[in-house]
């Protein structure tokens, strides 16, 4: 008796590690096919409109969302403390006013947002387990960058009020700010908040850690800084944001993580070139800033998106470079493809609710043929891209 059912659990365990099995090779064969994936896309797509049409008929909004900044603004108080020049009040009532975020909505999309793009760097980190060390220690980087906001504005006002690194929209003084202000004190900051990290990294002596560890960083704050952004805008620019702002984020502070990492594991040979490159990386975020908030550099606003692209390229570059050639079992494009498209669902579902199904398709379809070049940047420069052109 004891071996016929010692015999039936061996089948029964062949059986399951057989069908596993071939489950994941379908995933891995089906995820690179590109008809699959335009299935995918049209199937996820119509959900949305269908759950939007829902949303717009039961949804009675109590009250009317605010697309614009409330008269009563949060900050004035911390103005205030800047301008006496209290900085220990000031630093300790921070977070009070960064970490309020009234709307539901603009949280839920941001987290969207933020949820399909630290799965794609988890994917892209090869880990082998949700156990591992690795895994945990990424999951730690995003409430370090959320925190990150705290020093950036911290400095900001401090740069402001004690330096009079003020934003302008001239052309010298604004470069001057973008550059030695936002730029500056934006990654210093998401740097620092990695430190705490660093000692892990060298345990785990994996350049690739390093580097989607660092990114998990950048995540965080793009997270953050997404959640006003879609409170003042009512969603109508998540789309953009999630192709703009979070792989911004995750490229600088992925790159210059990975240079501070090499620099504690090698500070003579690569001293020098990692300050270079954080230089760089600072230089570039702000000007990136600039090409879009000035006026007079406003007809030259591809150089933006040729910075943009370059930081993207640099990225994907050090990621191909570190990554073994076994691949995932779900491809890094149909990751990102499915990102897309639920955070595109989930805002006209939000909008649909909020604003009326009308508004929603016509909000939506400028954002996407706007996004479709950022869409091509990303799959051209995929690992394992099956856009050739």
């Amino acid at each position: 008796m004891g071996a016929t059912v010692n015999c039936w659990a061996n089948r029964r365990i062949r059986d399951l590690l057989g069908m596993t099995m071939n489950w994941q090779s379908y995933l891995r064969t089906r995820t690179r096919q590109p008809e699959f994936l335009w299935r995918m896309v049209i199937w996820m797509l119509a959900a949305g409109i269908g759950v939007g049409y829902v949303a717009e008929k039961v949804y009675q909004p109590t009250r009317t969302e605010q697309l614009t900044e409330s008269k009563e603004r949060p900050g004035e108080q911390l103005e205030k403390l800047a301008g006496e020049q209290e900085w220990w009040q000031l630093w300790w009532k921070m977070p009070g006013v960064i970490y309020h975020h009234p709307s539901a909505g603009a949280v839920t999309l941001a987290a969207l947002a933020g949820i399909s793009w630290f799965v794609f760097l988890w994917q892209a980190m090869h880990v082998p387990s949700w156990r591992s060390l690795q895994f945990w220690t990424a999951v730690a980087a995003v409430p370090l960058g959320v925190l990150s906001i705290w020093p950036t504005l911290f400095l900001s006002y401090w740069f402001e009020y004690r330096w009079n690194f003020s934003e302008s929209l001239e052309l010298i003084p604004g470069l001057r700010y973008f550059i030695l202000s936002v730029g500056l004190r934006e990654e210093l900051s998401k740097l620092l908040c990695l430190l705490p990290l660093m000692p892990v990294l060298l345990r785990l002596r994996s350049e690739l850690t390093a580097l989607v560890v660092s990114g998990c960083v950048g995540l965080g704050f793009a997270f953050e800084e997404n959640i006003g952004y879609f409170g003042r805008s009512g969603g109508t620019d998540s789309l953009g944001r999630f192709l703009t702002a979070n792989p911004m984020h995750i490229t600088l502070t992925g790159v210059a993580g990975l240079m501070l990492y090499r620099v504690f594991r090698n500070p003579s040979g690569w001293g020098a070139h990692s300050a270079g490159v954080i230089g760089v990386i600072i230089f570039a975020h702000g000007l990136y800033d600039a090409f879009i908030v000035l006026p007079a550099l406003a007809d030259y606003s591809l150089f933006g998106m040729i910075i943009f692209a370059l930081m993207v390229y640099q990225f994907f570059r050090e990621l191909r470079d570190m990554r073994n050639r076994r691949g995932e079992m779900i491809s890094l494009s149909a990751t990102f493809l499915f990102g897309v498209c639920l955070l595109v669902s989930a805002s006209f579902v939000y909008l649909s609710a909020n604003l009326g199904i009308s508004v929603a398709f016509n909000t939506l379809a400028q954002s996407v043929l706007g996004q479709a070049v950022m869409v091509y940047l990303f799959l051209r420069e995929m690992p394992e891209s099956m856009v050739t052109v």
